[in-house]
């Protein structure tokens, strides 16, 4: 197993990945993308997403079939969490599904209560759209 940040020559590979799951593209001028390999082939990836000079948003975990249970998700996200932590922003927000919840907290993260905390606009706005289009429950997490 090794992770790689994902280059150019990538980015085709990557986002042909993120079409097939409904997921936004990836732009690597914004974004930071991250590809676990296993027995030297490309396993999964995921994304740190920069909003703005402060805020960056964790997600596009995606691990492909034939490579789950094998706890590459973890490594993942706990490298992505070591780099967004490197980067020292202040607000690295994460959108997982409720049944993740633990998965996330072992990594650091914890719920957001958008009544008492000011959450990015853009964050916000990503989430509220979660709720009402995905047919699992959504958290909004902050590292």
């Amino acid at each position: 197993m090794s992770i790689q940040l994902a280059t150019y020559n990538d980015l085709e590979w990557v986002n042909n990945h993120y079409e097939s799951i409904g997921f936004v593209p990836s732009d690597l001028t914004r974004d930071t993308v991250a590809i676990i390999t296993y027995n030297n082939e490309y396993a999964g990836v995921g994304r740190l997403v920069q909003i703005d000079e402060g805020t960056i948003e964790m997600g596009g975990i995606f691990i492909l079939p034939k490579f789950r249970g094998l706890q590459l998700a973890g490594q993942l996200v706990s490298f992505l969490v070591q780099t967004a932590k490197k980067l020292q922003i202040l607000n690295v927000y994460c959108l997982p599904f409720e049944e993740l919840e633990n998965f996330y907290k072992k990594y650091g993260y914890t719920e957001v209560d958008t009544t008492k905390e000011v959450v990015h606009p853009i964050i916000l706005k990503k989430y509220n759209w979660c709720l009402e289009n995905y047919d699992k429950h959504v958290l909004l997490f902050k590292l």
